[in-house]
């Protein structure tokens, strides 16, 4: 647990902004606008398996000394704190970023992926660290978790949030160059 803690004081140091680029997105050139905190992500996910070991080691040992008790107390948070490395090897729970292509946006984190075609956006409202991109009213964001139920981020209502803390210009400049992506979808 003292190397819990250690790893933590570490891990709070500052990371460089990623930079965007273009990239091919499901068959389109988009431009990808990745999150920062992947050092933190790799840091937090060390504390997981290191977390997930104790607490296996805790079920084995109370087994191994023929104590039901500690095998059944053990087991939750094993499995827990042992699925969000596991998870993440197997790419469905990763730190992700925001695809914008000519058809629509894409924005995954931390195992959901939310999407909304650039035609069914309505409003474009940037806030401090994010952009609020509202669908009409017939229309809902889409939602697919990459990762199970308990492992997974919540959505964050009807709207598709994207978080523009790393993004060069803010929410503001972002907010813009959606808007415009919107309205040369709908020429």
């Amino acid at each position: 647990l003292g190397l819990v803690v250690v790893l933590s004081l570490v891990g709070a140091g500052h990371e460089p902004a990623p930079v965007e680029r273009q990239v091919t997105w499901e068959g389109e050139p988009a431009r990808f606008l990745p999150r920062p905190g992947r050092r933190a992500q790799l840091l937090g996910l060390v504390i997981m398996a290191l977390l997930g070991g104790w607490f296996a080691a805790m079920g084995v040992v109370g087994a191994l000394e023929e104590s039901w008790v500690w095998p059944v107390l053990a087991v939750v948070p094993a499995v827990y704190f042992l699925g969000f490395p596991v998870l993440a090897a197997l790419g469905r729970f990763r730190v992700g970023g925001t695809w914008l292509t000519s058809t629509r946006v894409v924005d995954e984190q931390r195992g959901l992926r939310s999407e909304l075609a650039l035609a069914d956006v309505d409003t474009v409202t940037p806030r401090s660290t994010t952009v609020h991109l509202a669908p009409v009213d017939s229309v809902s964001v889409e939602l697919r978790r990459l990762a199970p139920w308990p492992w997974c981020a919540r959505s964050r209502g009807s709207d598709l949030v994207v978080d523009a803390g790393a993004h060069p210009g803010g929410s503001k400049v972002l907010a813009a160059e959606v808007r415009a992506a919107v309205a040369a979808g709908r020429r």
